[in-house]
């Protein structure tokens, strides 16, 4: 499963000094809210495609439709809290880091971060 653009996202993961990180944001009348991630480690990364990719007899849930899981994205980690996974896009060799709501029946993903550079810069 891992090509040549997974490789070196992982590649960056492992750089980091903790797979477990904590990102502020700023919400409503510029409240600060801490959500905390897991982020996969090349040995969780398969694994942890089950149930956004496909299914664990190997059945790929990807389709072309709108709310489907699209062919370019993948789990690169998830919410400690809520579940929610956060993913890249490789289809954009930016790799804009996403994420979207589980169990809702169809998936609307929003934009977390434009790049994967971003993404890591904020966590550092």
């Amino acid at each position: 499963m891992l090509n040549q653009d997974l490789e070196k996202i992982l590649r960056r993961f492992e750089a980091l000094k903790t797979n477990e990180i904590e990102i502020s944001f700023e919400g409503v009348e510029e409240e600060t809210i801490s959500v905390s991630f897991h982020l996969f480690s090349k040995d969780e990364f398969e694994e942890g495609q089950l149930g956004y990719r496909e299914d664990e007899e190997g059945n790929s849930f990807v389709g072309n439709n709108e709310g489907d899981w699209k062919e370019s994205w993948f789990v690169i980690g998830y919410d400690e809290d809520l579940g929610d996974p956060i993913f890249v896009d490789i289809h954009n060799k930016n790799y804009p880091v996403l994420t979207t709501e589980h169990g809702m029946g169809e998936w609307e993903p929003s934009v977390l971060y434009d790049s994967l550079e971003e993404f890591l810069k904020d966590i550092k």
